[in-house]
């Protein structure tokens, strides 16, 4: 019997400790995922939204959303007026900020999609549709997904929204109900980068290998959207594909990379391996390829060729004066043969993954998202790409409304108005 029990604890140790598989470790993201989306400006963010998804709708039985868009709809009229380097005044801003106050609550627990979409809230005001011609049933899910897929690109564009919007509008999109498409392909391809700026690493592996088994079933597709985006270089349709597929590969070499299993670095060096082929063939030369040779070269024990990649690092003007330090201090222990205090504490994986978003990030600051809107086909695409700003402009000054110590900073730029407005709420938030 002791024996028995003995043996039923080896095996329930066993089970405990045996590591989990890749399945499980995507869905311990997905649950993640799931826990962290009302933080930050992700709230302000959904209600600036709420206002306009909530415009087009007719709802009655709520008692709730009846207080809501009373207050709501006047706001949203004013914003639809507005053109491009338009604002709202400060007193419009407050109004915003005290309704928001107000509905906290309803915003985190309103599901958006819940109501029209976006595009019907401009068709309502522009054209005076009416709600019996709104997009309904799967025409309305696959709306949904454009613009949800749309403003998660917008995000990533806007200094003011970034990662944190974006994680909201990527855990939003159904994706699969996208057409196939290059612009899915992006689509995914930035997703993977949003999972990997917030530590979300097997989310971000998903969807950079999706990527890859749909370039491997569409190898005859047309890329040059995706290469100017990414300012790769140009070429003809055969070379774009693997350019593609190499940047799909560093990407989720860079995910495994930040793993903690030894068959996930594995596996990242694997990728690597194939991101330096594909690279090396289209003479593709650039921080990205650098990054990755010196970590391969390394492991391969090729101080020569690892230091050579971290000089023409240096010259990069992504990095930062400090970066350019660390790289000077690993050239040093490469000098004296000391690779494995390189890897482990100098040039490791978090430097890795730090020369990776800085490449990323330089090239969405350049990303045309209003040619982007009207490739993806999202109806009224100029009318709701001149109201980004305002949406930006919104989620920011309610960020500072709540902010007491931030009031005054809000209210300078507008004088009397805005010292009128201070006294009105002074003392509020002490």
């Amino acid at each position: 019997m002791k024996k028995l029990l003995y043996l039923s604890l080896l095996l329930l140790f066993a089970a405990c400790s045996s590591e989990k598989t890749d399945e499980e470790l995507l869905e311990q993201d997905r649950v993640t995922l799931n826990e962290n989306l009302i933080s930050g400006k992700v709230v302000p963010y959904k209600y600036v939204k709420l206002m306009f998804r909530g415009y087009a709708s007719d709802d009655t039985t709520s008692v709730e959303f009846k207080a809501f868009k009373h207050d709501s709809d006047q706001l949203v009229r004013k914003m639809m007026k507005l053109n491009r380097t338009d604002e709202l005044s400060v007193k419009d801003y407050w109004a915003m900020y005290q309704l928001y106050d107000k509905m906290d609550e309803f915003v985190k627990q309103t599901d958006e999609d819940a109501f029209p979409v976006i595009a019907d809230a401009f068709r309502r005001y522009w054209d005076g549709t009416k709600s019996a011609h709104y997009f309904k049933g799967k025409a309305k899910a696959e709306q949904e997904a454009r613009e949800h897929a749309f403003l998660t690109v917008l995000a990533m564009a806007s200094q003011s929204l970034g990662t944190e919007i974006a994680l909201y509008e990527c855990a939003e999109t159904d994706i699969e109900l996208l057409p196939d498409s290059e612009l899915k392909g992006n689509l995914r391809f930035l997703r993977g980068f949003v999972f990997m700026q917030k530590g979300l690493y097997y989310l971000s592996e998903n969807e950079y290998s999706e990527n890859l088994e749909w370039l491997k079933k569409n190898k005859d597709r047309d890329l040059t959207y995706t290469m100017n985006a990414m300012q790769l270089g140009k070429f003809d349709q055969k070379q774009s594909v693997m350019a593609y597929r190499a940047m799909n590969h560093l990407y989720r070499g860079v995910d495994r990379l930040m793993m903690e299993r030894e068959i996930d670095y594995e596996r990242a060096l694997e990728d690597f391996d194939q991101v330096l082929k594909d690279c090396r063939r289209l003479e593709i030369d650039n921080e990205a390829v650098w990054a990755i040779e010196v970590y391969v070269t390394l492991e391969k024990g090729n101080t020569d060729k690892a230091i050579a990649s971290l000089e023409k690092l240096k010259k990069s003007k992504l990095l930062t004066s400090d970066d350019k330090e660390l790289i000077d201090e690993s050239i040093g222990y490469l000098e004296k043969d000391d690779s494995e205090t390189v890897l482990k504490e100098v040039y490791d994986k978090v430097f890795m993954l730090k020369i990776a978003s800085a490449f990323t990030f330089s090239r969405l600051k350049d990303l045309n998202t209003n040619r982007l809107l009207k490739k993806s086909k999202v109806p009224n695409a100029s009318k709701i790409a001149k109201k980004t700003k305002v949406l930006e402009d919104s989620v920011e000054q309610i960020n500072n409304f709540s902010n007491g110590e931030t009031l005054k900073d809000a209210t300078k730029k507008v004088g009397e108005e805005g010292e009128n407005l201070l006294e009105e709420v002074k003392g509020i938030f002490n």
